[in-house]
């Protein structure tokens, strides 16, 4: 009980809190799931201003103060009924912590991974920054200074409104957030991030590194999945090879020197599909076919010349995979031509972004 107090009396008020583009269902059993540091608690935070500070009951299960105790659902239910407590929200929770949730009028649970509580409960899913909300975080920039500082400073929003140097932010976020083994890995991702890869082989890469079992390294990678760290996108050309997407391009390139500015623009086109709910997959190594058709090709210098060229060269790749349109995204350069009747555009990252949803 004393655990429960603590947590009833504690200072959840945050100094200062950026509006993102997503908010909290008006449901009564909410999931919040997504990476680590995208932002769900502060969210929620937030949130708990709509309530009086006896209203709620915020229990944060990284507390160190969890480290020599446990607690109870039935303590949970009966300190919140005894305190009319109104909104119960259980932070970095870890599944099946308790047998039963506690009963409450309206309970949030925040978690870096998806757990089915059945239909009762709404989930809400909540990404890194895309580029728009990136944009809304800056004071003041150009267009073109604030996308090159979103390719500097990645999707974290704690990086988005942070002056301190990145580096030192980004050794910060994952010590915290992962153990010595978990950030060993870490690197071999990084450095195969936009590369087609089987598990096996990044095992085998691994272990040429550091020392770790077969079963622990895809114990790890799974869990990372889970986690939204990395991503694996089935080819449309060849069906049995998968493409690695890591969850931030501007970590990838801490994390390695393998990262070209060509894969971090690439990470950057991937991301914004999978921030957008577009449904996709690889075009081999040259880009994404969307399932309306839609092929997207990240061409960060291409002209309109040298990409011509490349159009005739693969066209009949394009007519057997059935593409519609295809977009050149680039980082500034725009030009528009036909083959027969499929469309090519070129348009800049930070004007595509905007239309994504629509793509």
């Amino acid at each position: 009980m004393q655990l429960l107090e603590y947590f009833y009396d504690r200072n959840n008020n945050i100094t200062t809190y950026h509006q993102r583009k997503f908010s909290i269902p008006d449901t009564n059993r909410i999931l919040i799931y997504g990476a680590p540091a995208s932002g769900k608690s502060y969210l929620t935070l937030d949130y708990i201003t709509n309530y009086e500070q006896e209203e709620a009951l915020y229990i944060d299960f990284a507390d160190p103060k969890f480290q020599f105790r446990d607690m109870m659902e039935e303590d949970v239910e009966g300190f919140v009924e005894a305190n009319e407590i109104e909104l119960l929200v259980l932070d970095h929770y870890e599944h099946e912590y308790f047998e039963i949730l506690p009963n409450a009028k309206k309970l949030i649970i925040i978690s870096d991974r998806f757990y089915d509580y059945g239909e009762t409960f709404e989930n809400l899913e909540l990404p890194l920054l895309d580029y728009e909300e990136f944009f809304s975080f800056q004071k003041r920039g150009t267009e073109r200074q604030i996308f090159n500082q979103f390719l500097r400073q990645g999707t974290l929003p704690q990086l988005a409104t942070q002056t301190a140097p990145k580096e030192q932010l980004f050794q910060t976020f994952i010590q915290s957030h992962f153990s010595l083994s978990e950030q060993k890995l870490l690197g071999v991702l990084a450095h195969f991030n936009t590369s087609s890869v089987t598990t096996h082989q990044l095992y085998t890469y691994a272990k040429e590194r550091y020392k770790i079992s077969k079963d622990l390294i895809y114990k790890q990678i799974k869990i990372l999945q889970q986690r939204g760290i990395i991503k694996f996108i089935p080819d449309t050309i060849n069906p049995t090879a998968k493409k690695l997407i890591f969850f931030d391009f501007a970590l990838a390139k801490y994390l390695t020197l393998t990262q070209s500015f060509p894969k971090q623009f690439d990470t950057m086109v991937a991301l914004s599909l999978l921030k957008h709910n577009v449904e996709f997959r690889a075009f081999g190594i040259s880009g994404y076919l969307t399932e309306k058709r839609d092929l997207i090709i990240p061409a960060p210098f291409e002209s309109e010349e040298s990409f011509w060229k490349k159009a005739h060269s693969k066209f009949i790749t394009y007519r057997l995979v059935e593409a519609k349109k295809i977009y050149i995204i680039t980082v500034t350069a725009q030009y528009r031509f036909k083959i027969e009747n499929i469309e090519f555009e070129a348009i800049p990252f930070y004007e595509w972004v905007v239309i994504n949803d629509e793509i």
